[in-house]
């Protein structure tokens, strides 16, 4: 199965109702939680409950993909964790075929 960004999404909402997936069209600053943080074009970030980000996947100036995770979230079992970066290493795989 080819995972696209709104598979993604859609998987990585299904795990946590608390948890959301925001694509970023464009480069911005987003304000994450109660900071102003720079966003690039094509990065993916999961939020809890809209403000506390708990990975984002981004690209860094040589075109190396990268996953930022935060440790410390509400988390209830390793096994959301485990699915969670599962379906991160899936979709960043897709990214890399494209």
């Amino acid at each position: 199965m080819r995972m696209k960004f709104e598979d993604f999404k859609n998987e990585i909402e299904k795990i946590d109702d608390n948890l959301s997936v925001k694509k970023y069209d464009e480069d911005q600053i987003a304000m994450i939680g109660m900071t102003l943080q720079d966003r690039k074009a094509g990065d993916v970030e999961a939020l809890i409950n809209g403000v506390v980000s708990v990975f984002r996947i981004t690209t860094d100036d040589n075109g190396n993909r990268l996953l930022k995770i935060k440790i410390g979230v509400d988390i209830n079992s390793f096994n959301t964790i485990f699915k969670i970066l599962n379906l991160a290493k899936e979709y960043m795989e897709e990214l890399e075929n494209e």
